[in-house]
């Protein structure tokens, strides 16, 4: 059986599609699975064993991009197509896509549900990893449990040696994409010294991309932001005692590799896109979400405590 799953973006996004994949592999043992993703994000598939094959596809090139992505796509027929994304250009893809069954998931935007059937629209609400798998029990009638299978080959020591990072350390992953999301670099700077205040031996390590090197400008951290791929970032969260931080695919990725997360929401919709599995804290300003900055560092670095013991 070939299963296509589209779904180009972003990282969290992603993270909380994977058990589609999981419920997948468990119902349809031999099943093949292939999955579109943007070129930026083909890496987060390559740690989920699940996934069988990576398409890429080029968002830069526009419509050129697109139908060098179907002309890929188009290569083989699968047996069933589920559209994860829910907007046009992913609708699109499946529409023209060579495919026995094509289904997409609750909450469908751009009026892509004229394109591909949107399964049980009345779920669109749901936290993302479970929305995620009402595909599946639309197949098959039952519901699933999410689970997520992720293999990281990396090594953390390198890259930790080579930046002098020794023992037991904390990581701080501060900023995600979109409006409202981060807290600010002055609350990062306080619980940064409540940290090193209560466990002095214990080191700061700043997670991100490369725009987000020197950000938090502290000789109390040690700054890895652009210095990773992603199965190292894995790799480094692994080793982390705590990570700490926006919601954002980093931090998503800590909290289903099971190490104690602390998520600082802001204007993202809580219900919908906090974790659902692993081991996490959520704090957010449930009178209005928009005010991240109204959260305390000395309620985050308590948290943190609750982690360490």
């Amino acid at each position: 059986m070939k299963v296509l799953i589209i779904k180009p973006s972003s990282f969290g996004d992603i993270i909380h599609a994977l058990p589609c994949v999981n419920a997948l592999k468990q119902i349809y043992r031999n099943c093949e699975i292939s999955w579109v993703a943007f070129n930026v994000w083909t890496s987060v598939l390559k740690i989920c064993p699940d996934v069988d094959k990576v398409i890429p596809w080029d968002r830069e090139k526009g419509l050129i991009g697109f139908f060098e992505t179907l002309k890929k796509v188009n290569e083989k027929e699968y047996d069933l197509i589920i559209d994860l994304q829910g907007l046009l250009r992913s609708a699109l893809l499946a529409k023209f896509a060579k495919a026995k069954v094509k289904i997409g998931v609750p909450g469908m935007k751009e009026f892509s549900n004229l394109l591909i059937k949107e399964v049980y629209p009345q779920s669109a609400n749901l936290n993302a990893m479970v929305r995620n798998l009402e595909p599946i029990r639309f197949l098959t009638s039952r519901n699933h449990s999410p689970k997520i299978n992720i293999k990281v080959n990396s090594s953390a020591d390198k890259i930790l040696q080579d930046n002098r990072v020794f023992g037991e350390f904390i990581s701080l992953i501060p900023f995600a994409r979109g409006k409202g999301k981060d807290w600010s670099v002055y609350n990062y700077h306080k619980l940064i010294n409540l940290i090193k205040n209560e466990y002095f031996n214990v080191q700061i390590v700043v997670l991100g991309s490369i725009k987000d090197f020197g950000k938090i400008n502290s000789d109390k951290v040690v700054d890895l932001c652009g210095k990773t791929s992603i199965e190292e970032l894995a790799a480094v969260l692994l080793k982390s005692k705590v990570n700490v931080g926006a919601d954002t695919g980093p931090m998503h990725l800590s909290a289903v590799l099971q190490i104690p997360s602390v998520f600082i929401f802001g204007a993202s919709d809580v219900k919908k896109t906090s974790p659902y599995i692993g081991k996490f804290s959520l704090l957010w300003n449930k009178s209005n979400p928009k005010h991240i900055d109204s959260i305390e560092p000395n309620d985050v670095f308590m948290e943190i405590k609750k982690w360490i013991k």
